[in-house]
């Protein structure tokens, strides 16, 4: 009941749930050029949907979890007894992704928080899943990797070019 998926709850339960974020402000626009000229051709999306965008799935997806305590009640980054950030958002609470009464981190990832301080975020990511963080996990300059990335981004081409195209997730220049 209630469960906006199709996925039964024994197998959703199975998962460390992260959901990236980004503001429409940014996501808008850039889905947007997807559909027009000359991307469209590329993408084969011609028509502009802002429903397809997918911010009231999202939001469906994860009051769900939360109302069956697959996420939360602790949030990642922010110190259990007061709420605030530690280290400016930039490590868990400690806690390797469990939270109080053993519930999982609500782990948020915001686009804007990753770009501007990709090693603070994925480590701080890491902490909150229970993996450890190394440096080398922001770079994939290498034949392999490439051939991956590719091959998992064929299907959505035009869209993440960019980032199939790059080599390491550095921190953006404003």
């Amino acid at each position: 009941p209630n469960n906006p998926t199709v996925v039964p709850e024994a197998i959703l339960e199975q998962f460390h749930f992260t959901f990236l974020i980004r503001h429409p402000r940014s996501s808008i626009p850039s889905y947007y050029r997807c559909t027009i000229p000359p991307l469209d051709e590329v993408t084969g999306f011609y028509d502009f949907m802002p429903s397809e965008a997918g911010y009231d799935e999202l939001r469906r997806v994860f009051d769900y979890l939360k109302s069956v305590e697959q996420v939360g009640p602790a949030i990642a980054g922010q110190d259990s007894t007061n709420g605030t950030n530690s280290t400016n958002g930039h490590t868990s609470n400690g806690t390797n992704g469990v939270g109080k009464k053993g519930k999982v981190d609500i782990c948020v990832v915001d686009a804007d928080d990753l770009l501007d301080n990709p090693s603070g975020i994925i480590e701080a990511y890491c902490k909150s899943v229970g993996i450890e963080y190394s440096p080398e996990m922001l770079k994939w300059d290498n034949e392999e990797d490439h051939r991956c990335a590719k091959e998992a981004f064929e299907k959505w081409k035009g869209f993440h070019e960019d980032a199939i195209h790059s080599s390491e997730l550095k921190p953006r220049l404003h």
